[in-house]
């Protein structure tokens, strides 16, 4: 469960945010609690994030509390509004309830307030699952999409999406709710996608349609247009993630340079792009490390000066015997009848 807080008075919101972390429910937890000081930086929240709970103060610079709830309906179709206020008045919490507020809680906010607040709010949460998606399926819906428009794989796309719908369907979704979480959902993968810094989208989608599935083929679509654009972009930078880990394999042949090292740098989950170096090269990660090792030992070999266990170690080997066996199973033939084949006494 996530909640935002948005107070402009610190000690208030530090208060409350501590009897929230203090609070305990049956079947559901708080995962994370984050905080706004007024309307306008809530607002920037509520447009990149979505929430469980959202806690405001109705009397706020720049910007008031009923003004945002009122503002925020669009991209916050499913969070659950809390009013604060310091006045008992009827009038405000009339508004705040004709805007979809689910409680007025007055301060100074009592542990007993906020906490039979909350359970109110949990049991509501609980019945209503079935008529939202939890943040934790967006989530990894999400870095799904993400690792898999990065190392371009359309058909990773599809299969997320295939699953995504799957589920969807067995939910008794509002369309107007799905509509809007999904043009949310696919605004805040483009952002991910443009702050792996190597490329700047620059697209912008409307998803509409009658039926949920509509909106679900929608998204998808777009994904794979997603995926066109990077394509682009990347030839258009020589920016290339399997050329680059290439260049960086080459230049460190004679160091112990591992998969997960390299999928690191280019900032790629180390299962994707082992499938993506294989898809694209034909060869395996190790395999191909075995290539530029052998062709630099071949080059070492060519030096009369230097030693078989002086070069074995120079391109990352530290068993000899084993440097010797990897080279005959490339070649054909050991290192001293490589030497020999040249002319050079072994």
């Amino acid at each position: 469960m996530k909640i935002l807080i948005i107070e402009d008075e610190f000690m208030i919101r530090k208060k409350l945010r501590h009897l929230l972390e203090h609070l305990e429910f049956e079947g559901m937890c708080i995962d994370e609690i984050l905080e706004a000081e007024d309307g306008i930086d809530a607002e920037l929240l509520l447009q990149d994030q979505a929430f469980d709970i959202i806690f405001t103060d109705i009397n706020m610079p720049e910007m008031d509390g009923l003004t945002l709830l009122e503002k925020s309906s669009n991209y916050q179709p499913a969070a659950h509004w809390v009013i604060l206020s310091g006045h008992d008045s009827f009038q405000y919490a009339q508004k705040a309830i004709y805007h979809g507020a689910k409680d007025y809680l007055l301060k100074p906010i009592t542990k007993d307030k906020l906490n039979e607040t909350m359970q109110r709010l949990v049991e509501n949460i609980k019945s209503e699952q079935n008529n939202f998606i939890e943040i934790d399926d967006m989530e990894k819906m999400l870095a799904n999409l993400e690792s898999a428009i990065w190392v371009l794989d359309g058909e990773l796309v599809k299969e997320t999406m295939g699953t995504w719908g799957d589920k969807v369907e067995k939910k008794n979704l509002k369309l107007s709710y799905y509509q809007s979480l999904m043009n949310h959902l696919l605004k805040n993968l483009v952002v991910r996608i443009n702050q792996k810094g190597s490329i700047s989208l620059d697209v912008t989608f409307n998803l509409m349609g009658e039926h949920i599935n509509q909106i679900t083929s929608q998204f998808m679509e777009s994904c794979l247009y997603v995926i066109d654009m990077t394509k682009i972009q990347r030839k258009g930078k020589l920016v290339d993630p399997i050329e680059t880990a290439k260049e960086y394999m080459s230049k460190n042949v004679c160091a112990k340079v591992n998969l997960e090292e390299v999928a690191q740098i280019l900032g790629l989950n180390s299962c994707y792009f082992s499938q993506l170096f294989k898809r694209e090269t034909g060869q395996t990660f190790v395999d191909y490390r075995i290539h530029l090792r052998m062709e630099a030992a071949k080059q070492l070999l060519e030096r009369s000066n230097l030693r078989i266990i002086d070069i074995s170690s120079e391109i990352g080997y530290d068993d000899a015997p084993h440097f010797t066996k990897t080279f005959k199973k490339y070649t054909g033939i050991s290192p001293k009848e490589y030497r020999k084949s040249l002319g050079i006494k072994a």
